[in-house]
């Protein structure tokens, strides 16, 4: 996500807060803030819309959050 200069650690705080933030790094580049969350898929809600709904519902409306980018892993590995 895009933050307003100077407010990262602020927004890293409170991403923190969230509970299904499993991480988060203050990263270089075009973006300032990745964070990894994790979803499960529920019933009557898929994990994608869970994460869709995180976003629109929690985290754009952190204060100093300017702008965000979602991606959804379709397959991964841990080592």
């Amino acid at each position: 996500m895009k933050v307003i200069p100077g407010h990262e650690e602020e927004v890293v705080d409170n991403l923190m807060k969230i509970p299904e933030i499993r991480e988060v790094h203050i990263v270089p580049g075009n973006w300032d803030i990745l964070a990894v969350i994790s979803s499960k898929k529920e019933v009557a809600i898929g994990s994608d819309e869970k994460v869709y709904r995180l976003v629109l519902e929690k985290i754009e409306k952190i204060k100093h959050v300017a702008d965000t980018n979602t991606m959804v892993s379709q397959f991964s590995k841990e080592k």
